[in-house]
């Protein structure tokens, strides 16, 4: 769900989520009266979403997981008893010390939302905050793996996401050679876009393109608003998503 609250200035998006589930979700909007290109993460509210404690939060507690680019994460908690900064005990999304949050993270970041069965049947997480009046983003895609996502507040069409600095692969090595968009499917599984300089378009022309497993260019809508997804290089470059 997206809805705009004044025109096209302030907005917000609500990622449907349960329990004993895992989201991919991305950051899309700026934090009002912030930096322009960063969200809040203390910022994201939610409903039937129910806060653990200090005490049990690394298992029973809703977990914001920050990918930091080495295969590590950086943990965030919502927990009933987090400390703000005049030390009062309050319902917030805290770091591993129990201390609630400021952290600022760029828009287009991609982060993982963990929910315990136990503190969640079916619910909703919400971020809001300025909509970008840009036409295009750009992302930096490190070489491995990257946590990336759809910046826009509507889905995102393959056929409008350039590269600078990532070498397209070749379809019979693919797997292993080729950039690699990775969408995770809510079950523990994902759909795979690769970019390959052999793929073959609708009229069966050779062309360097998005493509699926079986090396056909692919186009249309591959992740929804506020959908995260992993991409994969051997180097740095950039990805640019358009409108």
């Amino acid at each position: 769900m997206f809805g705009l609250e004044s025109a096209n200035v302030v907005g917000y998006n609500s990622t449907a989520i349960a329990g004993g589930k895992l989201s991919c979700i991305s950051l899309q909007f700026a934090e009002v009266g912030g930096d322009a290109d960063y969200a809040n993460l203390g910022k994201l509210t939610s409903s039937g979403l129910t806060a653990g404690e200090y005490d049990t939060m690394n298992t029973d507690a809703p977990c914001i997981m920050i990918y930091d680019g080495a295969g590590g994460y950086e943990y965030y908690y919502y927990i009933s008893d987090a400390f703000d900064a005049d030390e009062n005990e309050v319902t917030a999304w805290a770091d591993p010390n129990g201390n609630a949050i400021d952290v600022k993270e760029l828009v287009g970041t991609g982060f993982w939302l963990k929910v315990p069965e136990a503190t969640c049947t079916t619910g909703t997480l919400t971020q809001s905050g300025e909509v970008s009046d840009a036409a295009t983003s750009t992302i930096n895609i490190a070489a491995g793996l990257t946590l990336a996502g759809n910046p826009y507040p509507i889905a995102l069409n393959i056929s409008k996401v350039t590269t600078s600095g990532l070498e397209a692969g070749e379809y019979d090595t693919m797997n292993t050679d080729a950039p690699c968009i990775m969408i995770y499917d809510g079950e523990g599984g994902y759909e795979y876009y690769y970019y390959i300089s052999d793929a073959f378009d609708a009229d069966e022309n050779e062309v360097t393109a998005w493509a699926d497993p079986n090396g056909n260019a692919v186009t249309g809508e591959i992740a929804e608003a506020g959908e995260a997804f992993w991409a994969r290089s051997a180097t740095a470059g950039t990805l640019t998503f358009s409108l």
